[in-house]
């Protein structure tokens, strides 16, 4: 399973994992059944939650990045779905910005094995 690694925020206030980093590269679209593969074998389950459905419409971030323009997540502070969840990324997307998190995987499924 990945190590929880400390979150430094750039300035755009993104974030993500290294191991997350190394396997999608720079790319803008990682597909489903790669994603799902890339998971199983890390032995993990993951989360996603967007700015959009988690603030208020007069939330500092969410006037920043949708009324004024500005990209990134910048003052949005996610919580974590419970303990045991770590960020595996914090990023803007099309639809605007997301947080993607992660835990141990709790299936059956053992990691790495396919």
């Amino acid at each position: 399973m990945l190590t929880p690694e400390t979150v430094n925020r750039n300035q755009d206030g993104d974030w993500t994992h290294s191991e997350l980093l190394k396997f999608g590269g720079d790319r803008e679209y990682i597909p489903k059944r790669e994603w799902d593969d890339w998971c199983r074998f890390q032995g993990i389950e993951t989360a996603n939650r967007s700015m959009e459905s988690e603030l208020d419409e007069d939330h500092p971030a969410f006037m920043r990045h949708f009324d004024d323009c500005e990209p990134g997540s910048v003052g949005w502070e996610p919580e974590p779905p419970g303990p045991e969840w770590h960020m595996l990324s914090i990023h803007d997307t099309e639809d605007g910005p997301v947080v993607i998190w992660y835990r141990e995987a709790t299936s059956e499924v053992e990691p790495g094995n396919d």
